[in-house]
């Protein structure tokens, strides 16, 4: 009974090979995703850039380095991890594009009823980043990669990467679920019942934790804190597999998501020659009713005059400008 007869028909008539109940964490993404996918009109643009002097940059700083002779400490180690990995490099630098694009870092709240709705341009950038576990993709966010050196983006990343493959997801997501009902309680949000009634289920017949996940120490896992919040989200599909590019669902409040493709060597002319280029493609989703395509533009050339002087990524420190 109160089944779909699409699917009861298939149950009668189908043969399966196994049947589970979705897990809290897999309901929470499809409640979340559902609702973006119904309410926000997505809009993509795809955009290659020739990321060659970035590949050169990193390349000759590594040579040099072990060309030293010197015996290396551990931040001279990640310091060459991060000019051969790109992922804190390119998260980095689209920090700084939303520091001087600031309609990318922002919120939408769309209240028709209310007052037609509210834009919030946000101070504080705070990009989150998808990690692949066992138990699906988490999204940790970085506070203010912008405000950061390379090295301490890359540390934080992997920190964070860390403690989502040991933190159980459906803890985690009953942990969340309960802090944002506080706030739609409080804000009498009545699109918050579904969830509250998905959470109480969830706690009277919570899933077991994997015996791995069992015993991690709190200051070994992902908080509440550590994957909301966030003011836009990173897919790099380039790191896991060999796409060039990503179309991706924006997760609200938001109203921008990255999805970064592999950097590849690909012909190009150059000065009337034809010649290997390293280019990776960037997918940039946003929500339409916010604003329009031609509110972002900008960020195209600004993203171009980073990947062309990469050293105003890789050397940041404190005082230098964004």
């Amino acid at each position: 009974m109160l089944r779909d007869f699409t699917i009861a028909y298939a149950r009668k008539n189908v043969k399966m090979r196994s049947v589970r109940r979705l897990s809290f964490q897999r309901q929470s993404v499809a409640y979340v995703l559902s609702i973006a996918a119904r309410k926000i009109p997505h809009a993509a643009g795809n955009v290659e850039f020739d990321v060659t002097p970035v590949i050169e940059y990193g390349e000759k700083v590594i040579r040099e380095m072990k060309a030293s002779g010197v015996k290396h400490s551990a931040e001279d180690v990640t310091r060459m991890a991060v000019h051969k990995n790109l992922s804190a490099f390119y998260l980095k630098t689209i920090a700084h594009v939303m520091h001087h694009v600031p309609v990318m870092n922002s919120l939408l709240e769309w209240t028709p009823w209310r007052n037609g709705g509210i834009f919030y341009e946000c101070e504080d950038i705070r990009p989150a980043f998808t990690v692949h576990t066992k138990q699906g993709v988490m999204t940790p966010l970085i506070a203010d990669p912008h405000k950061k050196t390379l090295v301490e983006v890359a540390n934080e990343m992997r920190v964070l990467t860390r403690k989502a493959r040991r933190t159980d997801m459906n803890e985690l997501y009953r942990r969340l679920a309960w802090e944002y009902l506080g706030f739609a309680i409080r804000e009498l949000d009545l699109s918050s019942l579904l969830a509250g009634w998905m959470w109480l289920r969830s706690t009277l017949w919570p899933e077991p934790i994997e015996e791995a996940l069992r015993n991690v120490p709190e200051e070994d896992k992902l908080r509440p804190c550590d994957v909301i919040g966030s003011t836009c989200t990173i897919a790099n599909i380039g790191m896991a597999v060999d796409g060039w590019q990503t179309l991706t669902v924006i997760p609200p409040p938001s109203t921008f998501m990255w999805g970064i493709g592999l950097t590849r060597p690909l012909p190009r002319v150059v000065n009337g020659q034809v010649v290997p280029r390293q280019i990776v493609t960037m997918a940039v989703t946003f929500d339409h009713r916010a604003m329009d395509g031609g509110d972002f533009f900008e960020f195209v050339e600004i993203m171009k005059d980073y990947f062309d002087h990469p050293e105003r990524i890789f050397d940041w420190k404190p005082g230098d400008p964004i």
